[in-house]
C-alpha cells in the first residue's frame, strides 16, 4: 500500500518534549491531505531542531553504524550551526532514518579530506556545494519509496536554505548503483578508504536543478 509523504517547509519546528528515540512532528502544523485509507502509513520528514531530537537521530546513526561494522566519529555539527541540518524521517511515530546536510564553507566538507582534487574541480564561483553524511535507516522499516523521500527532503532544504546548486555523498561501492539508479548521482572519485568509518568509500556528485526521482 501507498503511504503519503510529506517534506516539512525549512521553517518547521518539531515539538519539543523527553522522547527518546522516537520522535514525532506535529502534523497539525502543515496543510497536508489525509490517506484515502486511514491505515495508511504516513512518512514526515522534518529538520532536528532540539537537543532531544538530535539526540534521537544520533542513537539512529550510532546503533546502525555498528551493526554494519563502521567505525564512527563525533558530529562536526552543532546545535544552530547555519552550514549543517539534520533530517529526520518519522513514519507512524517512531524515527526510521536520518542525515545530515552540510554546506560548503570556509571550513570545508568531509569530502575533502579523501577526494580534495575531485572537490577542488567541482567548487566553481557560481557554485553551492552541498554534502550528505551520517545516512541511517532503522532495519526494521521497509518502506521502499524512504529514502528517495528523505534525499528530496534534503535537496529542497539544501535548494531553499543554503542556495545549494550540488550535491556529493561518499557511499560504499556495494550501494553506488543504487544512488546512480534511483537518485540521479554519477561517480566522480574513485575507490578508497575512508578513516571515518573504516571502509571503502567513492565519491558520486549530482547538481540539484532537478529533483524527479
Amino acid at each position: 500500500m501507498q503511504s503519503m509523504h510529506h517534506v516539512a517547509p525549512p521553517h518547521f519546528t518539531p515539538p519539543q518534549g523527553h522522547l527518546g528515540a522516537h520522535l514525532l512532528p506535529d502534523l497539525s502544523d502543515f496543510d497536508i491531505g489525509t490517506s484515502s485509507d486511514s491505515g495508511s502509513p504516513e512518512l514526515m520528514i522534518a529538520p532536528a531542531v532540539t537537543y532531544h531530537q538530535h539526540r534521537a537521530c544520533g542513537a539512529l546513526v550510532r546503533r546502525m553504524y555498528s551493526w554494519r561494522g563502521y567505525r564512527l566519529t563525533p558530529p562536526r555539527q552543532q546545535l544552530g550551526d547555519p552550514n549543517h541540518v539534520t533530517l529526520g524521517a518519522w513514519l507512524d511515530r517512531d524515527l526510521v532514518a536520518t542525515l545530515t546536510a552540510s554546506r560548503d564553507s570556509s571550513a570545508g566538507l568531509l569530502a575533502d579530506t579523501l577526494y580534495g582534487h575531485e572537490m577542488a574541480a567541482l567548487r566553481k564561483p557560481a557554485k553551492v556545494i552541498c554534502e550528505v553524511t551520517r545516512l541511517a535507516v532503522d532495519l526494521d522499516c521497509h518502506d521502499p519509496e524512504l529514502l528517495k523521500s528523505l534525499f528530496r527532503g534534503a535537496y529542497q532544504y539544501a535548494r531553499a536554505v543554503f542556495g545549494g546548486t550540488d550535491v556529493v555523498i561518499e557511499v560504499n561501492p556495494r550501494h553506488a548503483g543504487y544512488y546512480r539508479r534511483q537518485l540521479g548521482f554519477t561517480q566522480v572519485g574513485s575507490l578508497r578508504t575512508c578513516p571515518r568509518v573504516e571502509a571503502p568509500a567513492i565519491l558520486l556528485h549530482r547538481t540539484l536543478g532537478n529533483l524527479h526521482f
